[in-house]
């Protein structure tokens, strides 16, 4: 079934219009399920720890006395199974991660009771010959989900091939496994043409990315079993199937997970492939009471949204320049030679001799025989002496050497030989606050340098979309902490670190300068998550250049709370211990430690909205038929990049910016407007194409 955009937008108080519907106590995913008393953070409340949930059995179907068998000439319809349970996979040729919009449809009757014993592995019907496939297509047909499943001769989606296409079909009460060495590869495209069952797999933005590097871009609502997994323990990492599968009680043996699927297929290799997709479809069954239970139904449609989007991520890559990535490194390698020569020539006369200034014992020894009682050599404790000519040049060496040790040559490896682009791995759920994160490499640290992202050039003729949520994090802890004076300013358009300055510096906003706002920056951003006077003169002074004295960040702060006392009020309600968290959709976490308890509902209210947006912006391109020319890239935090050709560039922002906005609108549900900043560049926000047109 297609993916109902409208469906869950409405359920989230969102109008695809563009218009956002006023939320009422009703409108919050909490209410009428676990009432807080008044003046409470909705986003703070005990939380029920998860229960093991004992699987429903998933019946027999004829039972396991059938193993793998290949299909004649088909016909009739077998006997359908009784409703058993819903559990994901990890092939072995699935590359493990780590941590369309609808209301999720309701659970079948008679899913989800506890069984009594294990459930019962089905038969496994091995497709090889189009007359059976025929047969076979009436039966996927009729199915509202399916387990799902692809064995491929490699990881690489530009290079590997898909062998095994695999379905369970709970009516049919069997999994099928279709060879496409021996059918061809153009069968797929019968197979998920047109509408179809939802397909529920383990880490599925492999599989997805499989099949849309075939032109194939499935709309049926996916259920990924790694991902809720994640949802409901709030878990940094996907946990392969066969660990999910055993806390479940499923039967699933994976020892063929790393074995040739290029050659001739033994029958344990077909059976092992079929009971893949099974084992996804039983873990669904087991993880549906719990989803529902733990009130993270809109958590997991929001994830299931975003999932096609990520897996489109991965396949397109992104578009890199090594020959301007290696200027940068080689501009960066000199700078950190010419500051290590002039600190070289403060050794001069040291008693030690020359120095290992990479070596943070080293580096304070001399400094120490410079004159600079320090206690330690950390960034914020040099910041503090940072006019001393040493100290101003051991902090520059360091930049310099993280930058080469970081970002250095070695890049050019992640470059893909077919594609010329790099091809990141991206982890949907890679933080317990529910944020993404990326890796081999990590494109999600890469400095705002222009030197470096400019090396992420689009090709000629195309050009890439950047869209930035306009102080996102400041504007859902305002409506989280429920603070008066900022959702005001919000809400009337004010610039807010002004705004802070005037009232933390007792000035009228008209004569608040440049310097005063920077002071500003640091306070909101720094106190929002609950940073003492040490920590703020630190922060301040290492993030923004702002030199407090310890006195002065106390007296700051101390006004800065009394200009935003919800803001105190939400700091102060947060419990000894361990505490549960929800974000503005529901999305929960546990956790004893204090800024966690801050950070997390804001930080992950954040991570819903992107990811929504996400959902958004694939829904569009795929239904406007653009999806092969303009798609998603980069994702980072409150920032997506989209790519797009030159004369779609226009077409490309409105969809970005509209799917944007109606995805972080589905979060704060009108308490405060959502601005979104975005422009047209030839590179990753460095050289935009106004500039060249």
């Amino acid at each position: 079934m297609p993916i109902d955009l409208e469906a869950l937008a409405r359920e989230l108080g969102v109008d695809l219009a563009g218009t956002t519907t006023p939320a009422t106590p009703a409108d919050h995913p909490e209410a009428g399920k676990n009432p807080l008393p008044d003046g409470e953070n909705p986003c703070r409340h005990p939380t029920p720890a998860p229960r093991r949930q004992v699987p429903a059995s998933a019946g027999n179907g004829g039972g396991g006395q059938e193993d793998c068998r290949r299909l004649p000439a088909f016909a009739g319809v077998l006997p359908a199974v009784s409703a058993g349970n819903d559990f994901a996979d990890e092939d072995g040729h699935k590359p493990p991660l780590e941590g369309g919009l609808q209301a999720l449809p309701a659970t079948p009757a008679g899913v989800g009771a506890p069984a009594r014993v294990a459930p019962t592995p089905p038969p496994v019907v091995l497709v090889e010959d189009l007359a059976s496939l025929e047969g076979v297509l009436p039966l996927l047909a009729r199915e509202e989900v399916a387990g799902f499943d692809l064995e491929t001769t490699g990881l690489d989606l530009n290079t590997a091939k898909v062998r095994l296409v695999s379905f369970f079909l709970p009516r049919a009460g069997r999994a099928y496994v279709l060879d496409l060495f021996r059918l061809g590869e153009g069968v797929v495209e019968k197979l998920f043409s047109g509408e179809g069952p939802g397909l529920v797999g383990h880490n599925l933005a492999f599989d997805l990315a499989f099949l849309m590097a075939r032109g194939l871009y499935p709309l049926g609502l996916p259920w990924d079993t790694g991902l809720v997994d994640q949802v409901l323990g709030h878990r940094a990492r996907m946990r392969p199937l066969e660990e999910v599968a055993g806390e479940a009680g499923i039967p699933l043996d994976k020892s063929l997970q790393a074995s040739d699927w290029s050659g001739p297929l033994s029958e344990a290799q077909v059976r092992y492939a079929g009971l893949d997709a099974w084992a996804a479809w039983a873990i669904r069954q087991a993880q549906e009471p719990q989803v529902e239970r733990l009130g993270l139904r809109e958590v997991v449609a929001v994830e299931m949204a975003a999932l096609p989007a990520v897996a489109l991520m991965r396949l397109r890559g992104v578009p890199f320049d090594p020959g301007l990535w290696q200027e940068a490194v080689a501009e960066a390698e000199a700078r950190k030679e010419a500051t290590l020569a002039r600190l070289r020539e403060f050794e001069a006369g040291l008693l030690q001799g020359a120095v290992n200034w990479d070596s943070p014992q080293q580096a304070l020894k001399a400094l120490k025989a410079l004159g600079l009682a320090l206690p330690d050599t950390r960034e914020d404790t040099l910041a503090q002496h940072g006019e001393h000519p040493a100290v101003k040049a051991l902090l520059e060496y360091r930049a310099w050497a993280k930058r080469v040790s970081t970002y250095g040559r070695e890049w050019g490896k992640y470059l893909h030989p077919k594609t010329g682009r790099i091809h990141p791995s991206w982890h949907q759920i890679g933080a317990e606050t529910g944020r993404m994160a990326c890796s081999k490499p990590n494109l999600q640290q890469v400095p705002r340098e222009p030197a470096l992202r400019r090396a992420f050039r689009a090709p000629e003729g195309r050009v890439l979309v950047k869209a930035d949520y306009s102080q996102i994090e400041l504007r859902l802890a305002a409506v989280i902490a429920q603070e008066g004076a900022m959702l005001k300013a919000f809400r009337e358009g004010q610039d807010l670190h002004a705004l802070t300055a005037s009232l933390v510096l007792g000035k009228p906003l008209e004569a608040v300068s440049k310097e005063d706002r920077q002071l500003a920056k640091a306070l909101n951003f720094g106190l929002i998550y609950g940073l003492g006077a040490e920590g703020l003169r630190r922060y301040a002074l290492a993030g923004y250049g702002v030199r407090l004295s310890p006195e002065e960040a106390q007296t700051l702060r101390e006004a800065f709370f009394r200009a935003y006392p919800g803001l105190k009020r939400w700091h102060r309600a947060q419990p000894e211990g361990a505490a549960g968290l929800r974000t503005l959709l529901g999305r929960r976490r546990i956790t004893d430690r204090y800024t966690e308890k801050l950070n997390t509902p804001v930080q992950g209210s954040g991570a819903d909205g992107l990811k929504l947006a996400l959902g958004f912006l694939y829904q569009e391109l795929v239904g406007r038929g653009l999806q092969e020319e303009v798609y998603p890239v980069l994702a980072v935090h409150d920032e997506v990049v989209v790519e797009a050709p030159e004369a779609l560039a226009e077409e490309a922002l409105a969809l970005l910016v509209g799917a944007m906005k109606r995805g972080m609108e589905a979060v704060v549900k009108g308490r405060v407007p959502v601005e979104v900043e975005a422009d047209i560049y030839l590179d990753w926000g460095v050289e935009t194409w106004a500039e060249v047109l």
